[in-house]
């Protein structure tokens, strides 16, 4: 998503649209606001959103803008895959359920070398022969098989006594125009126990969580959001969560910055002489 991020930029800024024939994402869920931009700078342009990770490769794979008719779906398992979602004790889900998603195919890894306990967990043998794979991610499938993602084990939390992906909350935020950019800082002792969002933006806190309830529940939107000047990145592109916790907390302390492990300097709106302030809290 990240490199999308940037190409969409890039785009909105040339003179003439690249040729470009075909986008294909398998990682995080891709920004409808994103794709949509894409496709309307580029006509030529198709996409196919898939699942996978590296234990497996590609688990589901949607057909060129298939997209356009199941919105949020990355497709359907290939053939000799199986793919299900789990409960916390193993059992399966019926459809629109959401749980851990399991894998078994060919494709599937052995386990990891020479670390036999790690296999254990993440590869349980199904009937004592074919390895299993435990992603860690969660999201639900339909009654017709299509994959749908909600995030990954560390994206999920409850608020309000609702489940909540995170990976939904920052694409909601991504649609909202003058948002650059955003993630969500799930609830821990760093964040007092609620979650938090982080947005690269020139809009009020509280404006701009006003805004994102046109595409969100409400109960999802988090109580306290924190404008930045930049997201701090590692060296995959990917955002730096220890980075951007210190970076929130330096600026909701004395308005400072924060460096990324990877040297990557971002700074709160604050210290690049913003007058409003760094952070809010929602009432109610």
């Amino acid at each position: 998503p990240s490199v999308t991020d940037r190409l969409a930029w890039l785009v909105r800024r040339a003179r003439r649209p690249p040729r470009l024939r075909l986008l294909t994402n398998t990682g995080a869920a891709l920004d409808p606001g994103t794709v949509a931009a894409l496709r309307e700078a580029i006509p030529t342009l198709r996409v196919q959103l898939m699942y996978g990770l590296t234990e497996c490769k590609r688990t589901t794979i949607m057909p060129p803008d298939g997209d356009l008719e199941r919105p949020g779906s990355s497709g359907r398992a290939l053939p000799g895959t199986e793919v299900v979602a789990v409960d916390e004790d193993g059992t399966r889900l019926p459809p629109g359920e959401v749980g851990q998603f399991v894998v078994r195919g060919p494709h599937v890894m052995a386990g990891y070398w020479r670390r036999p306990e790690l296999t254990a967990e993440r590869f349980p043998r199904a009937d004592g022969l074919f390895p299993e794979l435990r992603t860690g991610d969660y999201g639900w499938l339909d009654e017709d098989g299509y994959l749908y993602f909600s995030g990954r084990r560390d994206d999920l939390y409850k608020e309000r006594g609702f489940r909540v992906s995170a990976t939904e909350v920052e694409a909601a935020a991504r649609r909202v125009a003058e948002v650059a950019e955003a993630a969500v800082l799930t609830p821990g002792p760093r964040t007092g126990g609620r979650a938090v969002l982080v947005a690269v933006t020139p809009l009020d806190p509280a404006d701009l969580l006003d805004r994102m309830r046109g595409f969100i529940e409400e109960y999802k939107i988090p109580r306290r959001c924190v404008p930045v000047a930049a997201l701090p990145t590692n060296g995959n592109g990917k955002v730096d969560r220890r980075a951007l916790a210190d970076l929130v907390d330096a600026g909701a302390g004395a308005g400072a910055g924060a460096g990324g492990r990877d040297g990557t300097r971002a700074r709160t709106r604050t210290e690049a002489g913003a007058d409003d302030s760094v952070t809010t809290d929602r009432k109610g």
